[in-house]
């Protein structure tokens, strides 16, 4: 881990992103290759279990001190390497908690605005305008003679979690982390996670594809007095950190403003990038095999630009990604 680079990673992202690009990773591994628009595939079950593990207190946000809650934003990414073992450990887990991970840690979820299918436009403003996003970034450079194939806007969403300990437990000792110890306040605890509008755009040629991911920042409200520290340093210990090096890490990070990306450390590598005066991660995933399928590799580059998060995600060479990046207006 690079100390340096956790604490110099804080930025103001934007909100639907989080969600979107979760999904994004999520579904990865279920998508054929050649109709894949999801980077980093190797992520999707750590991802998963790790942020559902520890999904009200890793999803960095701003913090605004309320009456009866916290709330946070997403406002920078920091890269946490994940050992392939820990990956089949939390796959493992995944597949045992159905198409909803997060009911391994969650009794139930309470849709209170559900943002609907996708809707294709005609072009990206008319997305923003559906997504109520003015000023929408678009690619002033694309190489490859990429040109724009889809825009979609998904709405708004928010949904209400209560917290089981008993379940976060589960996970716990099924990793075999017997040194963890689970706060038992933790149990009925409810977190509201409101989504906003994320629109996405497409751009192809053939075999190249590249995808822009915009929204603004996503808002997570949690109970009053959580332990921010504490939690994270489980999430830590959940991908796969020992205890001395999950203590230190969790000690660097903000974790009211950081949003975790694990990284698998056979398969994917990462460095800080600045796009447009703005600190970033990119990540680079590479082609894997896995039990007798073919994975593609990709970059994705996050960042942060006031309000908003932004995604770009390729599978062209990182410095063409990056240049796509540094165009965007």
């Amino acid at each position: 881990m690079d100390d340096r680079f956790l604490h110099e990673q804080r930025r103001e992202p934007s909100p639907g992103y989080g969600r979107a690009l979760r999904e994004r990773l999520r579904d990865l591994e279920d998508q054929a290759p050649s109709r894949s628009r999801r980077l980093v595939p190797a992520f999707a079950g750590a991802l998963a279990v790790a942020l559902a593990a520890a999904s009200f207190t890793i999803p960095a946000v701003r913090v605004a001190a309320q009456s009866a809650l916290d709330l946070f934003r997403v406002r920078s990414f920091a890269a946490v390497e994940i050992d392939e073992s820990r990956i089949q450990q939390l796959r493992a887990l995944h597949d045992q908690a159905g198409s909803d991970p997060a009911m391994l840690v969650f009794e139930k979820q309470e849709v209170l605005q559900d943002p609907g299918k996708a809707v294709e436009y005609a072009s990206p403003d008319l997305a923003a305008s559906a997504a109520g996003l003015p000023g929408l970034r678009k690619p002033a450079s694309l190489p490859g003679g990429l040109t724009l194939s889809k825009v979609t806007a998904t709405g708004e969403g928010a949904v209400r979690l209560t917290v089981r300990a008993d379940r976060l437990r589960h996970v716990v000792e099924a990793l075999g982390l017997t040194d963890v110890h689970v706060p038992a306040g933790l149990d009925g605890q409810q977190i509201t996670v409101h989504m906003p509008s994320v629109v996405h755009q497409e751009y192809t040629n053939g075999n190249r594809r590249l995808a822009l991911v915009e929204a603004r920042s996503p808002e997570v409200s949690l109970p009053p007095g959580a332990d921010l520290r504490q939690l994270g340093e489980i999430g830590l210990r959940v991908l796969g950190l020992d205890a001395a090096e999950a203590r230190r890490v969790a000690a660097s990070i903000d974790w009211q403003s950081t949003l975790i990306v694990p990284v698998p450390t056979n398969a994917a590598s990462f460095q800080q990038v600045e796009v447009n005066g703005h600190k970033g991660l990119l990540v680079r995933c590479e082609a894997t095999e896995v039990n007798g399928q073919r994975r593609r590799g990709g970059i994705v580059v996050m960042w942060t630009d006031g309000e908003r998060v932004l995604a770009v995600e390729s599978n062209l060479p990182g410095p063409d990604v990056l240049e796509v990046a540094q165009s965007l207006r």
